[in-house]
């Protein structure tokens, strides 16, 4: 039956948006399916039922435009051979559901018109240098969900909004969002270990699990209903993205794209979300994606892409290519070759200082020793092998290869030897990373010692094991300040933080290379298989921007024997002085030797590092053969 408000739409933009009078709906669909819109009014009732394949506009492109609609006044969903789906392109949904709840179903869900009428108060993505970001990697229920987080929103993107203030204090410069796009995190899996029975009480071989990290497809284009603590997530979301942005930090989200999601959307996904949420940045997952085509759109040549590993050959011989830096690579090689050194295996100091000062001009790296999968940091010094018992597949599941060391005891444990011996390997690991010249990243609760039980793929775990406790003891505490000062140490000197990769040359010609290494004797370091300690000094001359910094010696030992360093001379009116270390016991100094030709020496601890700056020498006053008082 012909309906006089009903005429056909153009093929732009997919979804459901809001014209003059009245709402444009269009999708994209294959000629081979029947497809109906259906639209319903405030109470649920179906004001229109149209059938899409009447209204083909261009390719596989359906498009109508109903006239006299009030986009706030209705909803919609389609209906596919007979089954009701989420639109692909929908940008708002109206969720009545709790998270986690097995007996409700998403296609339940009504899809929304989009509102463009929020206020950003002139906000705009902070586009902040690789070099200037401080990365830390949360999960958005799971970082307030625990009581002790003291939110009002736990587990929501207000929670994030209640915690600005600890980010900013941490001096976190970037957040990275665990997929936080609509999922669906009920799902039903194979298994011969059944929790589903059938009406006759048989089993039916399935069994529910919960997807918590939320790697899969879903409604692209949506912030989670069950991540607000409001009605309305796109709202919170977006403010969410202006507290962070206030307080000078970067939104990232990850998004997971599997080989059924179609490539054409991957790019129209981005664009959204950095146009309507001004997003600083995307950490895609999944296999065959149009990376070429990311790294060439123009729309996002000036945000931050993040991928485990980039043909940078194909990407930058690419006609048009104008992605200036802001592709960065996330792989495990920082992770693998920087684990094995901090936990002192054999022949690991090359592949380490190459890691440290990695930092590449086309693709950044992003640096990282914990990440969603695998251990969190406390349980990288407390655990040999994986616990993943509570997951329900006979610890099969998970890596066996975590590069951990527990210190001699697994687990749980009140031997204070072991505990300090712990403590020093944290903070061992967090100098690692933080003093590394590529954008440091880690987990949310690695800074006060977070533990996961030794479970390294929580991916079904919502409960305490995931939930950050933020309940600090003495020794979190410890921890927490100590990687506080840290951070603020990198952040204040910009040698530590360089915006190009050294080249170990005296490219000034001011008589020092910009970073030279160095053992028990200056300038001739020890590179053979079994040496695992190395002193490492880098020039404040090469900081960049036209501004000089200190000198910055660091002594690294992740043997099991003590060794003595030998710092090398500085100019004429510098001297070293101490700065930070891993021992704890140190104080506000540490003791310099001299060998017999008058050259400094530092007694460095096993599994320490001490960190040495320079230091200006106050100028001595010239003699002028006068008393003090006497006149001319």
């Amino acid at each position: 039956m012909k309906n006089d408000n009903v005429t056909p739409g153009r093929p732009f933009p997919y979804g459901a948006e809001a014209i003059e009078d009245g709402v444009q709906f269009s999708i994209p669909f294959s000629e081979s399916s029947k497809v109906v819109l259906k639209v319903y009014d405030k109470a649920g009732k179906t004001i229109y039922s149209i059938p899409m394949n009447d209204y083909h506009v261009l390719g596989s492109v359906h498009s109508v435009i109903i006239h006299g609609l009030k986009p706030d006044d209705i909803s919609y969903n389609f209906v596919i051979d007979g089954e009701t789906v989420h639109d692909p392109y929908v940008t708002r949904l109206r969720s009545k559901y709790r998270w986690g709840d097995f007996k409700r179903s998403a296609k339940g869900e009504s899809c929304l018109v989009y509102d463009h009428s929020y206020n950003w108060e002139g906000d705009e993505p902070l586009k902040l240098p690789y070099n200037e970001v401080i990365g830390y990697m949360l999960h958005v229920r799971g970082f307030t969900k625990h009581i002790s987080s003291q939110v009002k929103g736990r587990g929501t993107f207000l929670g994030i909004i209640e915690k600005v203030p600890y980010l900013k204090e941490l001096g976190i410069t970037q957040v990275e969002l665990m997929p936080a796009y609509d999922f669906e995190e009920c799902e039903t899996i194979q298994s011969f270990r059944s929790s589903m029975t059938d009406e006759e009480g048989n089993s039916t071989g399935s069994l529910l699990r919960l997807n918590y990290w939320g790697f899969k497809a879903g409604s692209y284009f949506v912030p989670k209903p069950q991540y607000t603590f409001s009605d309305d997530s796109t709202v919170e979301f977006k403010d969410m993205v202006k507290a962070l942005h206030r307080a000078g930090i970067e939104v990232v989200m990850q998004f997971y794209f599997p080989l059924e999601v179609n490539r054409n959307l991957i790019s129209d996904c981005l664009r959204f979300w950095q146009g309507e949420y001004h997003i600083d940045g995307f950490h895609i997952f999944g296999s065959h994606l149009p990376l070429d085509v990311l790294a060439t759109d123009p729309l996002l040549t000036d945000t931050k892409l993040y991928y485990e590993r980039y043909d940078a050959d194909a990407i930058f011989s690419t006609a048009g290519c104008g992605n200036n830096g802001f592709l960065a690579e996330f792989n495990q090689d920082y992770t693998v070759d920087v684990r094995r050194f901090l936990k002192s295996d054999e022949d690991m100091l090359h592949k380490y200082l190459f890691r440290s000062r990695c930092n590449p001009d086309r693709i950044k790296v992003i640096n990282h020793l914990t990440s969603f999968d695998g251990f969190t940091l406390n349980d990288m010094v407390s655990y040999d092998y994986k616990h993943n018992e509570a997951n329900g597949e006979d610890n099969k599941d998970g890596t066996g290869y975590n590069y951990s060391w527990n210190c001699g005891t697994e687990g749980f444990t009140r031997k204070n030897a072991i505990l300090k011996l712990r403590m020093k390997q944290l903070k061992n690991a967090f100098c690692l990373l933080l003093l590394s010249q590529g954008t440091p990243m880690f987990m949310a609760g690695d800074e006060f010692m977070n533990s996961q039980g030794g479970n390294n793929n929580p991916y079904c775990q919502d409960n305490d094991i995931t939930w950050l406790n933020w309940k600090r003891n003495r020794r979190a505490d410890e921890l927490f300040e100590y990687v506080k000062a840290l951070i603020a140490l990198r952040k204040e000197h910009p040698i530590l933080h360089m915006e190009r990769e050294a080249t170990l040359l005296d490219h000034k010609s001011c008589g020092y290379p910009d970073v030279s290494y160095h053992s028990e004797m200056a300038w001739y370091p020890q590179m053979d298989t079994h040496i695992r300690y190395i002193g490492t000094m880098l020039c404040g001359m090469y900081a960049g921007n036209g501004r000089e910094d200190d000198f910055f010696y660091i002594a690294t030992n992740m043997h099991w024997e003590d060794h003595t360093f030998a710092l090398p001379k500085l100019p004429k009116d510098m001297a070293w002085k101490y700065c930070m270390d891993t021992a704890g016991a140190a104080g506000d100094s540490y003791p310099v030797e001299l060998d017999d030709n008058g050259n400094k020496l530092v007694r460095v601890p096993s599994r320490t590092i001490v960190v040495m700056v320079s230091t200006k020498i106050a100028a001595k006053k010239k003699y002028t053969g006068k008393k003090k008082g006497e006149g001319r």
